[in-house]
């Protein structure tokens, strides 16, 4: 016995099975633990992705002036928490802004996420950050605020993890997303002004630096410079935007057009009408308005799309070498006086001038935005529209006047039209400029993105029974002796033109308001806020928030 139990002792063979079971036991639970952690990180990943999804939503509204409960309204529609946190969160009758439902970015693998509520706050929660209003973003909208704040929580169940009695791994994660105002988006942008005699009138809620007793066209021309001030045409950062040709900056990332109506009669007089700071004038080039795609004259297009605004990301306007700036400005390196610069609008012959006819130059933006090409051929197009939204054009067999025709206004009943535009062109001219900006508005560029189209109501009338007279009395023609009455006033075409509500703004005079942005009604605001639409909403660090302490 007692040598059975030596050798027994002694005995090697078999001890491996006690070191690999040792180890197998070991290697398991190493495979186990990384299943667990390559789930939460997984997990992770997604309740950061829905936060930042919330927390941009949440700034774009910020962005267009919305209300805070609204912009935590859409923060949280937009984020990871399903229909059960949504609920348990006491936002289970809540309608999400647009029309959308709650729970956009919710991750089918990743139940129960909740908004955090704890001593810094109920998340998500709108902020005022200094960091931003330092870089020029200040809390002057509704919702007094620059920034939108999100936590959210969840709770990851383990697959291994319970054999070590851990069930659960908790998560959270922070985004903190800034208004736009930061980062410039690539867009070519087409400004129509209206530079028809009634844009000399003065007006007096208006308020133009310099300008003691500024006229409508003193006051559009402002809020396009306000535009151009607030848009970029190169890249954020750079300290120069390089060599211009033609207008352009290699690699532009905002060019601008102005267009006017009615269009001009010759290229030299498209010249004169931002050069020489109106020492030539050019009213007398004014030219009848003419079928859409109709070559030159009239000349609509003042100045292409151009880069050369900015010298840099962050200057002030070119004055000095940029026709755009020119177009709208007298200072700034322009060398003009505040009575003589920029367009001019009105004419010299007759107190009445051309009537407006604005359909063919909204034609006209479309067909230069869709002739881009390369790069530029995918990037955001927009139309601009100001206007009263009143387009009171005549034809008459006598033709137009003097440069466009022999007609002779002061004893004769001349046309706005050319000789070649149909009877047609003066019936129901405010139904004709909706049908081509709606037309614009689904005309999609190689990048499939479909024209912004603007529309700024500018002293528009409610009433169509004194506004836009040809659709409400449209003139009879040859082929259409008893036209059918379709009135409209010239804030609802304004209204119709604007491919959508927030797309619509208006000065609120003589009560035509909008209803998306019923506070922003000087131009200088309205102009400021379009600004916004090319700019993009940027992520922050988290620590620019409450110190770093959520």
């Amino acid at each position: 016995m007692d040598s059975l139990l030596r050798r027994l002792y002694h005995e090697q063979e078999g001890q491996a099975v006690y070191l690999v079971a040792g180890l197998l036991i070991v290697m398991l639970g190493m495979a186990a633990l990384s299943i667990d952690i390559g789930f939460a990180v997984h997990a992770q990943r997604e309740l950061q992705a829905s936060a930042d999804a919330a927390a941009t939503a949440g700034a774009l509204d910020l962005s267009n002036n919305l209300s805070s409960t609204t912009a935590v309204q859409t923060a949280y529609c937009a984020s990871g928490v399903d229909n059960n946190g949504f609920v348990s969160s006491g936002n289970g009758s809540l309608i999400c802004p647009n029309g959308k439902s709650y729970g956009q970015n919710v991750f089918g693998d990743l139940p129960g996420v909740t908004m955090v509520s704890d001593a810094a706050a109920t998340y998500p929660v709108v902020a005022c950050l200094s960091q931003l209003t330092a870089l020029g973003l200040a809390c002057n909208n509704t919702a007094s605020a620059n920034a939108m704040a999100v936590e959210e929580q969840v709770r990851v169940p383990t697959f291994f993890g319970k054999l070590f009695g851990i069930s659960s791994i908790s998560l959270k994660a922070q985004s903190l997303a800034a208004m736009k105002g930061g980062t410039p988006a690539p867009a070519n942008i087409e400004m129509l002004l209206d530079t028809t005699p009634s844009m000399t009138d003065p007006d007096t809620k208006c308020t133009v630096t310099g300008i003691a007793n500024p006229t409508k066209d003193d006051c559009a021309k402002a809020g396009v410079r306000t535009l151009l001030s607030q848009l970029s045409p190169c890249a954020a950062g750079l300290s120069s935007c390089g060599t211009v040709t033609n207008g352009n900056v290699a690699n532009a990332v905002t060019e601008v057009a102005l267009l006017t109506f009615p269009g001009l009669y010759s290229s030299s007089a498209v010249q004169n009408d931002y050069l020489n700071c109106d020492a030539v004038n050019i009213t007398t080039q004014l030219s009848a308005y003419a079928p859409a795609g109709t070559s030159n004259p009239p000349y609509i297009s003042i100045v292409p799309l151009s880069s050369d605004y900015k010298t840099s990301y962050s200057s002030g306007l070119n004055g000095s070498s940029s026709d755009l700036v020119k177009a709208v400005d007298w200072q700034d390196g322009a060398g003009c006086t505040t009575s003589a610069y920029g367009l001019e609008a009105g004419s010299h012959y007759n107190v009445d001038g051309y009537n407006t006819f604005y359909a063919t130059a909204i034609t006209a933006a479309q067909a230069d935005l869709s002739a881009q090409a390369g790069t530029r051929a995918k990037m955001q197009g927009a139309i601009i529209l100001i206007s009263d939204g009143d387009a009171t054009a005549k034809w008459s067999t006598n033709g137009p006047p003097p440069p466009s025709g022999t007609c002779n206004r002061s004893v004769q009943n001349c046309s706005d039209f050319t000789t070649s535009a149909p009877q047609s062109a003066a019936q129901y001219e405010c139904h004709q400029a909706i049908t081509a900006a709606q037309t614009a508005a689904d005309t999609a560029n190689a990048a499939g993105l479909k024209t912004w189209v603007y529309a700024i109501a500018y002293g528009a009338d409610t009433s169509s029974s004194s506004s836009c007279s040809s659709d409400l009395s449209p003139p009879s023609t040859p082929t259409d002796p008893h036209p059918t009455s379709n009135p409209i006033s010239g804030c609802a075409a304004m209204q119709a033109i604007a491919s959508d509500p927030t797309k619509f703004y208006s000065d609120n005079a003589n009560g035509c308001l909008s209803a998306a942005h019923p506070s922003i009604t000087s131009l200088n605001a309205i102009f400021k806020n379009i600004s916004n639409d090319f700019l993009t909403t940027r992520l922050l660090p988290t620590s620019w928030y409450n110190g770093g302490i959520w």
